[in-house]
């Protein structure tokens, strides 16, 4: 299933970009830091965390790229390093190759994987993006035992979510079988629904919500894991499922952002069709998509936010 996906739960290859063309990479400057770059080439850096996907780092790469049609983006770094990354790749000369690296866990389970690319907007989170496969993610567990610890929670609010889709405690798991597993279970949702338009949507669990808590925090205060698990409850509770999982393992506290803010963001979803919101809940066999009450929705939003 990896395989067929384009990816690799493995050490760092030596041939890591495939063929004879130039390459380059974009990474995330701490990572250099921590981590040698896993190619030779000329390296183009960007800044950690969500700053990373905003315009002018967007610009600032295309500007500075010297790769032809021929060439490949190597992206190393979290989740937002490989989203940026992506993008540009997708949008670069009307699109070259790029290969991910992911060095985090949410980007070893979730983000670098499926060819979903994207920046933010200050009115919400990735509203401009592309799907545009990675020929290759190479995901190396051994990459994880830099991460801080509050890094790794991040991640694990999106092995969290993948675990209540599969119905499997995969957070009880080593990092190197959980991030195997949930890794399998993304991939082979995407190879069925490459440009999600049916069963992939699942995976979008929570995150209507921490996505809304994201923008009305302006990227800055509270942290994509943190809004995840805080999505997550939501989402569960909307479903009339049981919330026991997440709180223990991610102890979510409502967060101080702006409501209406919030609720602005959560209006432009990108999910929502026809001015009906549409969000992900879980059922029995998984998640499904349902449009729920904007009564229900705006009561389970305003749960999320602290007074």
């Amino acid at each position: 299933m990896l395989a067929a996906g384009g990816v690799t739960v493995s050490a760092m290859p030596r041939d890591l970009v495939p063929g004879i063309g130039p390459a380059e990479l974009v990474a995330d400057e701490r990572v250099l830091e921590l981590h040698p770059p896993p190619v030779d080439a000329r390296v183009l850096t960007v800044p950690p965390g969500e700053e990373a996907k905003t315009v002018a780092t967007a610009e600032r790469l295309w500007r500075e790229l010297r790769l032809d049609r021929g060439g490949t983006l190597v992206a190393f770094g979290g989740g937002c390093t490989t989203d940026v990354a992506g993008f540009v790749a997708a949008t670069y000369l009307r699109g070259i190759d790029w290969i991910a690296v992911p060095t985090t866990l949410v980007g070893q389970v979730d983000a670098a994987i499926g060819g979903k690319t994207a920046i933010d907007l200050p009115e919400g989170k990735n509203l401009v993006g592309a799907f545009h496969w990675p020929v290759r993610t190479v995901i190396d567990p051994a990459l994880l035992e830099t991460l801080p610890e509050e890094q790794r929670r991040e991640g694990l609010a999106e092995v969290v979510k993948t675990g209540l889709l599969a119905g499997e405690r995969l957070w009880e798991l080593p990092d190197a079988d959980l991030v195997r597993r949930c890794a399998v279970f993304k991939t082979a949702l995407c190879l069925r629904d490459p440009y999600d338009d049916g069963p992939r949507q699942a995976l979008n669990l929570g995150h209507t919500f921490a996505h809304a808590l994201e923008a009305a925090a302006g990227y800055e205060t509270v942290t994509h894991g943190r809004a995840v698990a805080l999505g997550l409850l939501a989402a569960l509770r909307l479903s009339g499922r049981p919330t026991d999982a997440v709180e223990a393992v991610l102890a979510p506290q409502p967060v101080k952002v702006d409501r209406d803010r919030a609720w602005e963001a959560l209006q432009r979803d990108k999910k929502s069709t026809g001015g009906e919101l549409t969000l992900v809940l879980l059922g029995d066999e998984g998640g499904f998509t349902a449009n729920v009450p904007e009564t229900d929705v705006r009561r389970a939003l305003d749960e999320l936010i602290a007074d």
